[in-house]
């Protein structure tokens, strides 16, 4: 897989994005700059600019995809990039109950930079109807993660298709989403 980029150009570097933009990029890591091409200007208007690294944050795409909504009004597949804030979607049937659980956090790389990984991960269930506590006298407990267990999720501990996965923005233009949930 050849890596696809997107730029988040830094405050302050365009006057027209006093607050920042994302854009697609591609980096050339030898001459240490980035072309960056932008569609942002009104019309149908498109050109390319060459920024320095220290100007603009990569985000590599991960191979996977999601949809901007989870009702999948767009119908088109998006690539999840490296700082993207998602929201993973799975269901489960705990002691035959059926359960909907949600997970958002940010896309990122692990210490190692091999593995793609949800940092900070906030995790919400439903289970419309309560699992009993004691099904036949036997204890039933649920093994729910804790904060510590959300800090680094790996991706790949998921078998996820583009469905399960609702794109709600990223972490440079709307920090303002981790406090969902």
């Amino acid at each position: 897989m050849i890596p696809k980029f997107r730029a988040w150009v830094k405050p302050g570097v365009l006057s027209n994005h006093p607050d920042g933009v994302v854009a697609d990029a591609k980096p050339d890591f030898l001459g240490m700059e980035c072309l960056v091409k932008r569609d942002d200007l009104k019309g149908k208007k498109c050109f390319t600019e060459i920024f320095d690294f220290e100007d603009v944050e990569l985000m590599q795409s991960t191979g996977l995809k999601g949809y901007m909504s989870d009702s999948h009004e767009d119908d088109e597949e998006k690539d999840v990039y490296r700082g993207d804030i998602i929201d993973i979607f799975w269901e489960e049937w705990p002691m035959g109950y059926y359960q909907e659980n949600h997970m958002i956090g940010v896309v990122d790389k692990d210490e190692t930079g091999t593995a793609w990984i949800i940092k900070d991960a906030k995790y919400d269930f439903d289970t419309p109807k309560s699992i009993p506590s004691e099904i036949d006298g036997i204890s039933v407990s649920m093994s729910l993660p804790d904060a510590e267990d959300l800090e680094e999720i790996f991706l790949h501990n998921f078998n996820l298709t583009s469905s399960d996965i609702t794109i709600l923005g990223n972490i440079y233009e709307n920090p303002e989403l981790l406090n969902l949930r």
